[in-house]
């Protein structure tokens, strides 16, 4: 039933085993269109309120300033909002116009584009509430999200390139789809990259070279690789008291007491109030 109702919303079939068993295994258009859609979209749509939270809070970060990697990110995702549009008009001029076929558009021509322009919004608002947190280099779901993304379109990257070379003299069934996938693929791969990049400010630089865990991205903090200098320095020669980095903020007793007063004191107030009743 669920079967059946997919393959009536893209319009094709949604699963046949002889894709994969044939000499170039392949995967359906239809699971292309939905499956590896779904997944990092819906990814990212259950990660985005950790991102968005730091919209609605005040934070001591100069809001006024943006970086330049924050401004290319910023118009990555812009061009990637112009080409999912680009994807909906498409859609209604082939539906709606005088010269038409005729023939009934797939619903996914039309909720794919809506989906991705929705989503594209949800980055920059995403990508804005990253820039206004504290300490914040850079966004661990933000770049699982790219990476999903990336990964789910190779294989309709492959598709589309497939059926074009298997094409008569290398004419392209539909050339305005195929243009705009590998112009929005080729944005996503570069959101990638700059997505594994450290935003740094520059209030906080001379923090970094004090302790560089303080700007290491997510791919260095789970690999460690923001400690290979003091590894490479440990080799050479004996480590010393002057060679060790300065704590984060976080790390320090004057913070961690700091809080610890703080809940202490709303823990008393509680007690106070129950030893009263």
């Amino acid at each position: 039933m669920c079967a059946a109702s997919l393959e009536e919303y893209c319009g094709s079939v949604f699963w046949n085993a002889s894709y994969v068993e044939r000499e170039d295994p392949d995967l359906p258009v239809c699971v292309e269109q939905t499956v590896l859609v779904w997944i990092p979209l819906g990814f990212l749509w259950l990660c985005s309120p950790w991102n968005l939270m730091s919209l609605c809070r005040r934070s001591r970060v100069n809001t006024k300033h943006r970086t330049k990697l924050y401004l290319w990110k910023q118009i990555v995702v812009l061009l990637l909002f112009l080409t999912a549009t680009g994807g909906l008009i498409i859609t209604l001029l082939e539906d709606f116009s005088p010269n038409s076929s005729g023939e009934k558009i797939s619903a996914v021509y039309y909720t794919n584009p809506v989906l991705f322009t929705v989503t594209w919004i949800l980055v920059l608002l995403c990508q804005e509430g990253v820039r206004k947190k504290e300490r914040a280099v850079d966004s661990a779901s933000l770049f699982l999200f790219w990476l999903l993304l990336v990964l789910c379109g190779i294989f309709p990257f492959q598709t589309l390139l497939r059926e074009a070379l298997k094409q008569t003299q290398g004419n392209v069934r539909d050339v305005p789809r195929f243009f705009l996938f590998y112009t929005s693929f080729g944005l996503e791969v570069i959101a990638l990259i700059l997505s594994a990049l450290a935003d740094i400010h520059p209030e906080a630089k001379e923090l970094v070279k004090k302790n560089p865990e303080a700007g290491a991205v997510f791919l260095s903090r789970i690999t460690f690789h923001w400690f290979n200098s003091m590894v490479v320095k440990g080799y050479k020669k004996p480590l010393v008291q002057e060679d060790m980095w300065e704590l984060n903020e976080v790390e320090s007793t004057g913070y961690i007491s700091q809080r610890f007063d703080h809940h202490m004191q709303y823990e008393l107030g509680q007690a106070r109030i129950r030893y009263q009743k």
